[in-house]
């Protein structure tokens, strides 16, 4: 009996004992469940801290002049433009200029033979100096009684004849020969040596291309901008990047009813005579300037329902700021209300930004 009663609390003790080490094992298989917890839920809390930094480009409003501008294209012309034309018949006899020749007012192109036309001369010239030879003699004979009044008006009269023949005479001789009737240079050359040419023969083409001029129309609303005296610019693709400067030389007060625009004339100055009547060209006038004023990338700015805004950085977030903007030149825009020079403005990557968007200034 004894040992039984041993036994049975050998099997207590025993059972007591795995109890015990059962509920220590819970203990800490609780405890690390909850640290794990603890720490699974730290990251969680760290990852509602909100989204990433967004990278963008900031730039400094500053303060400057800016220029408003018209742009438009239009084709170059000549100032003058004339087709030279033979008024003789004759033969060619001397071809001075060529084509592509710069030549001044009254120079000489070509020569027609004129042997005819100064022999009809000559003649001319002999039978004015008789017809004067006699004229003066019966003005003698009249004051001596010899004359009678009607012969000595008949004697004069044939000498005012005479020299108007002369003097037709000499405009015929001058007609064998082709002048410029101005400075410019000579674009085609239409006879040849020996050829025949008969009055109305087209014998040069002359254009003075100095100045250039460049006609370019606006809409009418654009009217009361462009004064004569503004300055004016013309690029050309013969020369690109080399900016030509003009001026307004023209600026016409009538309004094209069909199309609702007004005509403007440049002078564009080229001294290296690079331009060429027809050339295409790109034609930007000056309108107005505006000192100090504040001055913004026009990248920068963004609309959204008709509203200009930009983002302000303060720190690490931005702020949604409405602007108002004035003169635009390129990309260059004036702000007249919302920021004030030394504001940075994020100018590169602000699509996705809202008001308080946290950001990470770069430089690109």
């Amino acid at each position: 009996m004894e040992s039984h009663g041993v036994a049975r609390r050998s099997r207590r003790v025993w059972i007591w004992s795995a109890l015990g080490v059962l509920i220590a094992a819970g203990i800490v298989v609780g405890l690390l469940a909850a640290r794990s917890a603890g720490g699974s839920g730290g990251k969680k809390k760290s990852g509602k801290d909100g989204p990433p930094a967004s990278p963008v480009e900031l730039t400094a409003v500053s303060r400057g002049t800016i220029d408003t501008w018209l742009e438009t294209t239009t084709a170059l012309e000549a100032q003058n433009s004339a087709v030279l034309v033979a008024r003789g018949q004759g033969e060619v006899v001397q071809v001075v200029a060529e084509e592509g020749a710069w030549v001044e007012k009254g120079a000489l192109l070509a020569r027609l033979d004129d042997t005819n036309a100064r022999l009809a001369l000559q003649r001319a010239e002999l039978s004015a100096q008789a017809a004067a030879h006699d004229a003066e003699r019966g003005a003698q004979l009249i004051k001596q009684g010899y004359l009678s009044t009607k012969d000595n008006d008949d004697l004069e009269m044939k000498r005012k004849s005479a020299e108007v023949d002369m003097e037709q005479r000499r405009h015929d001789l001058a007609d064998m020969r082709v002048v410029a009737p101005f400075a410019g240079r000579v674009t085609d050359r239409s006879i040849h040596l020996g050829e025949t040419v008969v009055p109305g023969k087209e014998c040069f083409r002359l254009v003075d291309t100095e100045p250039m001029l460049a006609r370019v129309y606006f809409p009418e609303r654009e009217l009361t901008r462009v004064r004569v005296g503004e300055t004016a610019s013309l690029e050309v693709d013969a020369a690109p990047g080399r900016p030509f400067q003009a001026r307004v030389s023209l600026v016409n007060p009538v309004v094209d009813r069909a199309n609702g625009t007004f005509k403007v004339t440049l002078e564009v100055r080229d001294p290296g005579h690079v331009l060429r009547p027809g050339s295409f060209a790109r034609a930007r006038i000056r309108t107005g300037q505006f000192a100090d004023a504040v001055l913004l990338p026009r990248r920068a700015t963004l609309n959204e329902d008709g509203e200009d805004f930009v983002f302000v950085a303060h720190g690490d977030t931005v702020a949604r700021v409405p602007i108002r903007i004035g003169a635009v030149s390129g990309d260059v825009a004036q702000i007249l209300a919302g920021v004030t020079a030394g504001d940075s403005v994020v100018s590169v990557g602000q699509g996705g930004l809202k008001q308080g968007s946290r950001i990470k200034p770069i430089h690109l």
